[in-house]
C-alpha cells in the first residue's frame, strides 16, 4: 500500500534548522498521519555540504545511501517561495521543479553532516589526542591493522578481517547498519580494500574487548590512522566549476510524485524570513 502523504500548501508550514554555522529551510510532510521534517538536496548542498562536496572523492560519498524523494507541485511551490521571498535567492537562480528536485529527512542530512565532518578531519589528520574517535584503525601488535567504528561506546571490528578465527566470534556478534556502517565502508576506501564489501547492508561485527580475549595479555593494541592517508585520492581540491551532479550522496527515488490534486494538505503561516545570523554566500559552491 502506497504512502498517504500529505504536504503544505503553498503558503506551508517551514522553519530555520540551525546546523553547524548555517541555517536550512525545514519543510513538513505528513506521511500516514505523521509530521515529517524534510530539507531541500539543493539547499542543503548550497551552503552546508558545499565544503565537503568540493574536497572529498565521490567514493567518501558512496559509502552511504540516503533516501530522496522528488518534491511535488505544492512543495515546489513552497521551496521557490523560501528561496526568492524569504532567503534573497541564496539558493540560486534556478527554479525548484517537481519530479525533478529532491528533498530528504533532516535526520539523514545531520548524519551526512557528521559523517562528512569526520571523514574530511581525518583526512586531514586532524585528530584530537585523547577523544574516543568515531572510525579509526587499531594497530594489534604492530602485525596487523583492522578498522573499528565507535557505537555505543563500544569499538566494534569486522569479524571477518580475523579469517580462522570467525566460528568463534560469531558468537555474540552484531550486525552494523546504515550510518554506522557508514564509518566502516570510509575505513575500507582508506584502507584500499576490494569493492565487494561495499554493496552489503550491513557487516558482522564484534567488540574489540571480545578480540582482546583471544590474544594474550601481554599483546598490544594501540589506535592508528595512517600518516600520509592526505596523499590518497579520496581528498581533493576541486575548482568550483567542477563539481559533482546534485545529489551525489542521494539515492534517487523510485516513486512516481502524486499529482497536486491527489494531496491533502492544511493551509498554515509561513516562517520568518532568513535569521539576521546566517552567513552571505554569493556562488552555490565555495571554498573553505
Amino acid at each position: 500500500m502506497a504512502d498517504v502523504i500529505s504536504v503544505p500548501a503553498k503558503n506551508g508550514l517551514f522553519h530555520w534548522k540551525a546546523i553547524a554555522e548555517y541555517y536550512i529551510p525545514v519543510i513538513i510532510r505528513i506521511i500516514n498521519g505523521e509530521e515529517l521534517k524534510f530539507v531541500s538536496v539543493r539547499m542543503a548542498e548550497t551552503q552546508l555540504l558545499s565544503k565537503y562536496i568540493q574536497n572529498l572523492h565521490e567514493d567518501v560519498f558512496n559509502c552511504t545511501s540516503v533516501k530522496s524523494h522528488f518534491i511535488t507541485d505544492l512543495e515546489e511551490n513552497l521551496l521557490n517561495e523560501i528561496n526568492i521571498i524569504h532567503a534573497d535567492s541564496i539558493y540560486g537562480k534556478d527554479t525548484f521543479y517537481a519530479s525533478k528536485d529532491y528533498i530528504v529527512r533532516l535526520e539523514d542530512v545531520l548524519e551526512l553532516y557528521t559523517f562528512l565532518e569526520v571523514c574530511y578531519n581525518k583526512m586531514q589528520n586532524k585528530i584530537t589526542a585523547g577523544r574516543r574517535e568515531k572510525c579509526g584503525f587499531i594497530n594489534i601488535d604492530s602485525e596487523a591493522v583492522v578498522p573499528y567504528c565507535l557505537a555505543d561506546g563500544h569499538q566494534y571490528i569486522p569479524i571477518f578481517y580475523f579469517e580462522g578465527a570467525t566460528e568463534h566470534l560469531n558468537n555474540g556478534a552484531v550486525e552494523l547498519k546504515e550510518w554506522n556502517f557508514a564509518y566502516l565502508k570510509f575505513c575500507y576506501r582508506v584502507q584500499g580494500i576490494k569493492n565487494e564489501l561495499y554493496t552489503s547492508e550491513s557487516c558482522t561485527v564484534t567488540t574489540l574487548d571480545v578480540i582482546k580475549n583471544y590474544f594474550t595479555p601481554e599483546t598490544s593494541f594501540e589506535e592508528y590512522w595512517p600518516a600520509k592517508v592526505i596523499e590518497t585520492n579520496l581528498l581533493i581540491n576541486r575548482k568550483s566549476t567542477d563539481v559533482y551532479p546534485s545529489g551525489v550522496w542521494i539515492k534517487a527515488p523510485l516513486e512516481v510524485p502524486a499529482t497536486e490534486s491527489t494531496i491533502p494538505h492544511s493551509l498554515t503561516a509561513s516562517a520568518p524570513v532568513m535569521p539576521q545570523s546566517m552567513p552571505v554566500v554569493t556562488n552555490t559552491f565555495q571554498n573553505e
